[in-house]
């Protein structure tokens, strides 16, 4: 769920109590193995949800913004973390107790609903992102990966370029796509080369968003 889901009469009350928490870049939030007693919403900022495998291979399964909720759901059934939530820079956030939390869906519809409506909402975008990546190579993943953050977090620039106004490392883009860091490299600069892109200072630039799926509404801008 987001808070923009909420009025602001709703959204204060489900927010009184909770404790404003600061997160520097690369701190957790939570990592696996913790007890899931906070649900958390983000103020500013931007925090990565990953996901460990047994050999200890890690893979982003979702970035979340200013409003939007994390930490709702364990990924098990008894109340401990299966993920890790870490801060791509600096965040602030509210963090409520679960218990809180879990009080505001049974009293409060609206705010019920709303969470569904959240949770129904990133289910769908889970099944349309696998059946998309179902069968692509790392290049056409890695495309379908940037022109996501570009329509989620694309800020327009002279000349029809859209930059991603997130900083992602190597290992995160690598991590969001199911590849090595080596492969990724690879393959953005084999997108460089060819004029699709540009990479400078942690920071990648769409030169031309129409050959990237979900970026080009920006196209032109």
């Amino acid at each position: 769920m987001t808070l923009d889901d909420l009025e602001p009469a709703q959204r204060d009350a489900l927010l009184r109590g909770a404790k404003r928490v600061r997160l520097g870049r690369g701190e957790p939030a939570y990592n696996p193995g913790d007890r899931a007693d906070r649900v958390w919403f983000v103020r500013s900022g931007r925090v990565k949800i990953v996901r460990t495998n047994p050999s200890g291979a890690e893979s982003i399964v979702g970035i979340r913004t200013a409003g939007d909720a994390f930490g709702e759901l364990t990924g098990t059934g008894d109340g401990v973390r299966s993920t890790s939530a870490v801060a791509i820079e600096p965040v602030e956030a509210d963090a409520l107790a679960a218990s809180a939390f879990g009080t505001a869906l049974e009293r409060e519809p609206a705010v019920a609903r709303a969470f569904a409506r959240g949770i129904a909402r990133r289910l769908a975008a889970a099944e349309h992102e696998l059946a998309e990546l179902m069968g692509k190579s790392v290049a056409g993943r890695l495309i379908d990966a940037l022109g996501r953050l570009a329509g989620e977090h694309g800020v327009p620039e002279p000349g029809g370029n859209v930059r991603i106004g997130i900083n992602l490392t190597h290992k995160d883009l690598a991590d969001l796509i199911g590849t090595s860091r080596e492969t990724l490299t690879k393959e953005l600069s084999a997108l460089a080369d060819v004029g699709l892109l540009r990479v400078a200072h942690k920071t990648i630039t769409l030169v031309q968003p129409q050959a990237f799926p979900f970026a080009v509404r920006y196209a032109g801008k």
